[in-house]
């Protein structure tokens, strides 16, 4: 989650991010890389018909057929944690940014031949990454890990600075304010013959975050263990989120329905 540029990498081992204080406040997968794809499979997560959805909607926006369009079009996925949608879009010349390098080696693995990044999402190094690029796209909700207005526009910006004349930016968003059930307890089950996980949670609202202490009990062959992992994601408004993308300097647009039925927004840049 929360993904960047500030660093190529060729990619079998990265080096670990030694962030500062502001990019440790989204670094929250370091417990649980290795039971992420099986916990969002659990959920039914559908990656495939995610990305085909994606694609008919990037077609169709026009943007691909704008003249200087890249042929293969250039496609940053910033955020992209294990490279599930990466892995997709392989009629795209793809690029993907992480700020946990525990999910790029995933992504590494799952999507060989494609360049991958670590850094943070509020200060992405378009040339560095090989930009700019046709379409960005920021999914899975990961730009709730912005908590704040300031860091919201400062990700908007530096993924609006990634585009090319006339490129898309893609986001996904999360829940808005006061959507979140309080009290109610979630849990997701992994039963596999090799492994057995439940992850609980009790979510809580703080202001405008929402405060997620996911408990997990883990079963394998090495025994039995608990991990707890804490997340903390922001709460905007879809008109929130529409003025980050204008602050930009993108016009913007938002698809209700979207890849999951949380909708999408849409920047597309002049020119």
């Amino acid at each position: 989650m929360g993904a960047g540029g500030r660093e190529l990498l060729g990619f079998d081992r990265p080096r670990h991010h030694h962030s500062s204080a502001r990019a440790s406040e989204v670094d929250v997968f370091t417990k649980s890389q290795d039971w992420y794809d099986l916990i969002y499979d659990a959920q039914g997560k559908d990656y495939a018909v995610e990305a085909a959805t994606l694609r008919q909607l990037v077609r169709s926006s026009g943007v691909l057929d704008r003249p200087g369009c890249g042929r293969p079009p250039k496609l940053l996925d910033v955020a992209c944690g294990t490279g599930r949608h990466l892995a997709l879009l392989d009629d795209f010349e793809r690029v993907g940014v992480d700020l946990d390098p525990g999910m790029l080696v995933r992504a590494a693995e799952r999507c060989p031949g494609v360049t991958l990044a670590e850094g943070d999402m509020r200060t992405l190094d378009s040339a560095g990454l090989g930009g700019p690029f046709d379409v960005v796209t920021c999914l899975f909700s990961a730009i709730a890990y912005m908590v704040d207005q300031r860091a919201l526009r400062e990700a908007m910006t530096s993924m609006a600075r990634c585009l090319a004349p006339g490129g898309m930016l893609v986001v996904e968003p999360f829940l808005e304010p006061g959507v979140v059930e309080l009290g109610r307890p979630w849990a997701t089950f992994v039963d596999r013959p090799d492994i057995k996980i439940a992850r609980m949670d009790v979510p809580r609202v703080e202001g405008r975050c929402l405060l997620l202490e996911f408990e997990y009990l883990i079963a394998d062959a090495a025994g039995v263990r608990h991990v707890p992992e804490s997340h903390r994601i922001g709460l905007f408004t879809i008109e929130e989120i529409g003025a980050a993308i204008r602050a930009a300097g993108l016009a913007w647009d938002f698809e209700p329905r979207g890849l999951t039925g949380r909708g999408l927004h849409l920047g597309r840049r002049g020119g």
